[in-house]
């Protein structure tokens, strides 16, 4: 890879990690496998920052809309308990925690969906990438001239 390729890999890099600390930040990313879905590939030719479900992420329809509300598992009640269990949220009793799990199983996640905020059923995003992907396109667009023209002016005069 050459020098320019380096530079466009680094700035797309940053925009990945920006990506993946607001999926963090809002909460949206509770499993770790949609920020990591997130890939950056850079040759001579092509640069890319692009998405992949290859590690189990949701798609990225989901992570800017939510989960539309429906059919849950049939055993959703016991994922919701073994995920109270691994984030660490304490309970008085077990039962507590099963009477939880069947509340956001049955309740909130098959009523409403989950992380569908009312503006989200009219078509706002619950997350956008776009600004961050804009960002690092306007920054290529201000400092790639510059850097081209100072590594052929390097090619030239060395």
């Amino acid at each position: 890879m050459s020098a320019l390729s380096d530079y466009i890999k680094k700035e797309l890099e940053q925009s990945l990690k920006e990506i993946q600390a607001s999926l963090s930040g809002q909460k949206i990313n509770a499993s770790g496998r949609s920020s990591e879905g997130f890939r950056v590939r850079v040759s001579d030719t092509r640069a890319q920052l692009y998405y992949t479900r290859d590690g189990g992420g949701a798609p990225l329809s989901t992570l800017e809309q939510g989960r539309p509300a429906g059919a849950v598992p049939r055993n959703f009640t016991e994922i919701i308990e073994q995920w109270s269990r691994d984030k660490g949220l304490h309970f008085t009793n077990e039962k507590e925690r099963r009477r939880f799990a069947g509340a956001v199983a049955y309740g909130k996640i098959k009523r409403f969906g989950y992380g569908r905020p009312a503006p989200a059923w009219y078509g706002s995003r619950t997350y956008n990438w776009t600004p961050v992907v804009d960002a690092a396109a306007d920054a290529l667009k201000k400092s790639l001239p510059w850097y081209v023209k100072t590594y052929l002016t390097n090619l030239i005069y060395k």
